[in-house]
């Protein structure tokens, strides 16, 4: 990303933009967080392109790009549209099986409309790939276009951002709290122990929908330190999973700025801060190690 101008972080639920804008000069400080709501759902705009709603979503990112002197842009890429998978060291290292990995798992989508990015876990006989279909994409890419840099990052990524940016080496668990699933990751020593996302359509159904994914999912079931939620929803979702994370570790919610570590002149905000917390990390444009793209 470039180094000089203010960095735009952006996120988004049902049809509110969270955006938030960083002091390049200040470390984290930042100049302005905000939510700019729609008539229409944001993520089905981008995604589909939408004749009237796109140049809507286009001209607040341009405008605010204008207003604050950003540079550059990086905005949250729905967990609904990528595919996560760990894989042993004799797929990810043995390219026949790494291709009949990613045929079976994305069938019916053409290999260069394919992008792949590999994640190294604290268990290092495995690996995360987080797969992406290009087309599906296409949206984000038209979306940033006047930005000079521009990146979408993955729900999990947020977790490392957090890391970077807090110094936290422990363990942790990260839950993002959207209204139809949740985005749920794992961190330990500095590193992805493993992530998920699980789709509900109630709330009521979720400790089924927990206990279920945990059977298969030993990581969910394990000791942290602390767990961050955030997001829309975070407070019913609570409320649903509380008795399986009370013997698991302190639940933090992060919707205030010194729970963040971050500082801006604003102090209080006309909508819910846990929401804006994928945008305010990602504006802070502290990087995590992550293995480049390859096809």
């Amino acid at each position: 990303m470039t180094v000089g101008g203010s960095c735009l972080g952006v996120s988004y639920t049902d049809n509110h933009l969270f955006y938030s804008v960083n002091d390049p000069a200040k470390e984290n400080y930042l100049k302005h967080i905000g939510s700019i709501d729609f008539n229409f759902d944001v993520k089905n705009a981008i995604i589909t392109g939408d004749e009237k709603a796109f140049p809507a979503l286009k001209t607040s990112l341009e405008n605010l790009k204008e207003k604050y002197g950003c540079t550059s842009v990086k905005i949250l890429s729905p967990s609904t549209e990528e595919c996560w998978t760990i894989v042993p060291r004799s797929v990810y290292e043995d390219s026949a099986e790494r291709e009949a990995h990613i045929s079976l798992l994305m069938h019916g989508i053409s290999r260069s409309n394919i992008e792949t990015t590999w994640i190294p876990v604290s268990n290092a006989d495995y690996k995360l790939l987080l797969l992406r279909n290009r087309e599906t994409m296409q949206g984000f890419n038209y979306l940033l276009g006047k930005f000079t840099d521009s990146e979408y990052v993955a729900e999990f990524e947020i977790g490392a951002d957090w890391q970077t940016h807090s110094g936290v080496n422990g363990s942790f668990l990260q839950v993002y709290c959207q209204k139809n699933y949740l985005s749920v990751a794992s961190f330990i020593l500095g590193k992805l122990r493993g992530c998920t996302y699980i789709g509900y359509e109630d709330t009521a159904d979720l400790p089924y929908m927990w206990s279920l994914y945990a059977d298969k999912l030993s990581w969910m079931n394990g000791f942290h330190d602390t767990i961050y939620a955030y997001g829309q929803n975070s407070h019913s979702v609570i409320q649903a999973l509380r008795s399986f994370w009370d013997d698991t570790g302190a639940i933090e919610i992060m919707n205030n700025l010194q729970v963040m570590s971050v500082d801006a002149e604003e102090k209080t905000y006309g909508f819910k801060l846990e929401s804006a917390y994928p945008a305010i990390m990602m504006s802070l444009n502290k990087d995590a190690e992550i293995e480049e793209p390859s096809s």
